[in-house]
């Protein structure tokens, strides 16, 4: 199965005592393949940095760039709805 995970779902799934926690243990143990972009991959890193600190932003950033399950896909074509 291939997703995209929106970033407030990624933010709530890290901490070990949250019961979203399965959606980041089934990312690590390779359940599903996760689709980033540059984009995508930016905001994780700005919104992790805001709620938690840089250096968790920055190892998640390093982990998910790591992961074999994790695809990365340019964006060819932008709709500029916002």
């Amino acid at each position: 199965m291939r997703v995209v995970l929106d970033t407030n779902v990624l933010l709530v799934s890290i901490p070990k005592l949250s019961k979203y926690r399965p959606i980041f243990e089934n990312l690590i143990e390779k359940k599903y393949t996760l689709i980033i972009s540059n984009e995508i991959l930016t905001e994780y890193e700005e919104i992790i940095t805001q709620e938690t600190n840089e250096s968790v932003a920055q190892n998640i950033v390093k982990m998910l760039v790591t992961l074999s399950n994790v695809e990365k896909k340019e964006i060819y074509y932008r709709w500029n709805l916002i």
